[in-house]
């Protein structure tokens, strides 16, 4: 028991020590979701251009098994999460960018669906995996962001333990990121389409 408190206190110790990072990276994250929002609605075919790449992904994974779409997703986004942890290294210049680029992208389907379908559909298909799914997205970025400003003050010669915050950070995402975003894969494959079937009567 006084392991358990141990690690939950260790582990809330250190969110603490990077919720500044985790509030950029929210603010970005947001802001870029409304830009491309608003983007969509006042330029459409630039909107439909940049949704190519989601229509791909989608063509590629509609026929596969639930479970199956299950494990890509995880993947998908365990691999992804874990690479812009690691690119902070560089700044955390690429974590930033790769934030900002999925929340314009995310921007743009909300406005494209929703006319489609209305926000009821978008906030049943996006919430019941999402509140559990895109705190990880941010939480790992916002560890990439944190490396990137320790190698800063490295470069400005400030203290600074690159070795302790990125090593740190890793472990935070295989014991604590990693298997929260499989849970977030098996909601968004096995419950999320049930949400959104019984608020909108739509199928996904």
């Amino acid at each position: 028991m006084n392991t358990m408190n141990e690690k939950y206190e260790r582990d809330l110790s250190y969110l603490k020590s990077i919720r500044t990072h985790i509030l950029i990276v929210t603010l970005v994250f947001f802001l870029s979701t409304a830009l491309g929002f608003i983007h969509s609605s006042t330029n459409p075919e630039f909107a439909l251009h940049s949704l190519e790449g989601v229509s791909e992904l989608f063509d590629m994974i509609k026929n596969l098994t639930p479970f199956e779409i299950m494990l890509f997703i995880f993947f998908n986004n365990a691999i992804k999460s874990l690479i812009i942890l690691m690119l902070g290294i560089g700044f955390g210049i690429l974590p930033l960018l790769f934030i900002a680029y999925n929340g314009y992208i995310i921007g743009v389907v909300v406005h494209a669906v929703s006319i489609e379908n209305g926000f009821m559909f978008i906030l049943s298909a996006i919430l019941p995996h999402g509140i559990i799914e895109l705190p990880m997205v941010f939480i790992s970025a916002a560890i990439g962001l944190k490396i990137g400003y320790e190698m800063f003050n490295s470069i400005r010669g400030h203290p600074a333990d690159i070795r302790s915050e990125f090593s740190r950070g890793v472990r935070f995402f295989f014991y604590r990121i990693m298997p929260l975003l499989f849970v977030a894969a098996i909601v968004e494959s096995f419950v999320t389409p049930f949400v959104v079937a019984a608020v909108t009567g739509i199928g996904i």
